[in-house]
């Protein structure tokens, strides 16, 4: 009995020892991980073969969402499953025993069968086939890391002191790894965000193409910060309003883009204007109570659950709005991104000016300095741009020569400044009358102007009239992105009419405000390819229309063939 005894004591002293020494030889291997991933899964093993338990989890909290997320999991079973628990994430809102743990730093045991069992997490249980969850908080200097769950699926289990003494000292030692790590992995992602600052930094400074800067800026700020979305809004000042230009997303979803270009009144969220105007960083949550309505609306429209918004600021006034969007869960941006997100914001701004400058010299080096329409070189460029996106889509590009009638003994009766009135006049109403980004209007040379219009029959033809040519726009003339074929137009005979009749109708008036005799124009029409090849065909033949409406009186449109 006496041998007995000594031998069982002696039994319990070696598994002890046994265990024990697990505990070491984790720790030594741990201490060589630099991998922070590696690492929680070599301390759950560890952990797992220390108790002799089915499974150890780890679970990392996140204080920023107040959530807990699956970080490693082993388990006894070779074929588990564990690589479909690590990752997910639970809100400890839903999980108050937990939570309790965690922020208690006491050890909690819990079985199926207790009667006392708190119902949430009897049902996470039974879900899961758990019999029994040991679970051990991970602290650090008096701080909340995570927590270490023994799991057991088989049987239900009363953990003895000694097991969980050797689970506290492990959970002691792996809290303190895990802070290690967590410190070198964000050393090592600053430096790697510092690098990609630099290379961002290049890449939006390497072009002085404004949609290339904005696309550039947008998808290299999402990439810096981990973001998975990034907006570019231009701000107006004076209107009080914002215009997405620019939208970058990880996993493009349906509807995502439908906000291009669109004008937002600010006069809604007066919040959102503040820090515009003060140049600060504004983070939103979805969950914030007291979002705008018009915040509110866009986080439920696109699903995202919260936004970074960093002013962009060019000569010390805000100019845009660059917003980092966080769509798979909610996110609490750390100090150190916020200022990477606004130091790169600052050379964003630098280069999206730039390059707005740039456009804004472009313009005018293809703009008539007068009428504000594109100039006789920029028309032809166009007009083979054009004509050879036709040939490829086999579609038909229109052309119309307009001449004013009269306009010489108009300029003598009237002076030189009333006929320039008139010519910006008549100019006002071919942008009225066009399709915005898509149609070209230029002054060809003196009192004649020609229009170009990209998927445009000579009649028939598309069901698109009136405003359904978008009429508020300018004809600014935009080649179709990724050189596309445009969409169809009203038929080009009435696009002729409508501009014969908007300018026979228009009221002109002279420099002094004075009303002016009425003016018409003679209209020429040409379709590519009837009768045509190439460009000059086309301008020829719209030409000879034009002379025909004039011999015919004036005052008319006449279609070539």
């Amino acid at each position: 009995t006496a041998a007995l005894r000594a031998a069982r004591l002696a039994g319990a002293a070696g598994e002890r020892a046994r265990r024990l020494a697990a505990v070491l030889r984790a720790g030594a291997a741990l201490a060589a991980s630099d991998d922070l991933g590696r690492l929680l899964q070599d301390i759950a093993a560890s952990g797992r073969e220390l108790l002799d338990s089915d499974e150890c989890a780890i679970d990392i909290y996140e204080p920023g969402t107040e959530e807990i997320v699956v970080a490693a999991l082993a388990q006894r079973r070779a074929d588990g499953d564990w690589r479909d628990w690590v990752g997910r994430r639970y809100r400890l809102d839903d999980f108050p025993a937990d939570r309790e743990v965690l922020l208690s730093g006491e050890v909690r045991e819990e079985r199926l069968g207790d009667p006392g069992l708190d119902p949430r997490n009897r049902a996470e249980m039974e879900r899961n086939g758990e019999k029994t969850v040991l679970t051990v908080p991970l602290v650090r200097q008096g701080e909340p890391v995570g927590l270490l769950a023994f799991i057991e699926l088989s049987r239900e289990r009363r953990f003895t002191p000694e097991e969980v003494e050797l689970a506290v000292a492990l959970a002691s030692q792996a809290a303190a790894l895990i802070h290690r790590a967590r410190l070198l992995d964000r050393l090592a992602r600053q430096n790697r965000r510092l690098e990609a600052l630099l290379a961002s930094t290049r890449a939006i400074t390497s072009s002085v193409d404004l949609e290339q800067v904005l696309d550039t800026v947008a998808r290299t700020a999402a990439e810096l910060l981990e973001a998975d979305g990034c907006q570019i809004q231009e701000y107006d000042r004076e209107a009080n309003t914002v215009r997405p230009v620019a939208i970058w997303e990880r996993q493009p979803a349906p509807g995502g883009k439908d906000s291009l270009g669109k004008v937002f009144s600010l006069d809604d969220d007066p919040q959102e204007r503040e820090f515009l105007e003060s140049m600060r960083v504004l983070e939103q949550h979805r969950t914030d109570p007291d979002l705008a309505p018009s915040t509110r609306a866009a986080f439920e429209r696109y699903g995202d659950q919260a936004y970074l918004n960093v002013p962009l600021v060019f000569n010390g006034a805000p100019v845009g709005l660059l917003v980092l969007i966080q769509t798979r869960h909610d996110r609490r941006w750390e100090e150190d991104e916020v200022a990477l997100a606004r130091g790169f914001a600052e050379q964003a701004a630098v280069a999206i000016e730039h390059a707005r400058l740039y456009r804004q010299a472009r313009e005018q080096a293809v703009r008539d300095g007068l009428t504000g329409l594109y100039n006789h070189r920029h028309f032809y460029e166009r007009l083979e741009q054009e004509v050879a996106r036709a040939r490829r889509y086999g579609t038909p590009v229109s052309l119309l020569m307009i001449d004013l009638d009269d306009f010489k003994a108009f300029n003598d009766r009237h002076g030189h400044l009333a006929g320039d009135a008139v010519l910006r006049g008549v100019a006002a109403v071919l942008q009225g009358e066009l399709r915005q980004h898509l149609d070209v209007a230029a002054r060809y040379g003196g009192e004649e102007f020609a229009v170009i219009l990209p998927n445009t029959p000579r009649h028939g033809g598309g069901a698109q009239g009136g405003a359904g040519r978008d009429a508020g726009g300018g004809a600014q003339g935009a080649p179709p992105p990724g050189d596309l074929a445009p969409p169809p137009g009203d038929a080009a005979e009435r696009v002729a009419e409508r501009i014969r009749r908007r300018v026979a109708a228009a009221s002109f008036c002279d420099p002094g405000g004075r009303p002016l005799k009425p003016v018409t124009v003679s209209i020429g029409v040409a379709v590519y390819p009837e009768g045509t090849r190439r460009p000059e065909d086309l301008v020829a033949h719209a030409d000879a229309a034009l002379y025909l409406a004039k011999r015919a009186g004036k005052d008319r449109v006449v279609t070539y063939g």
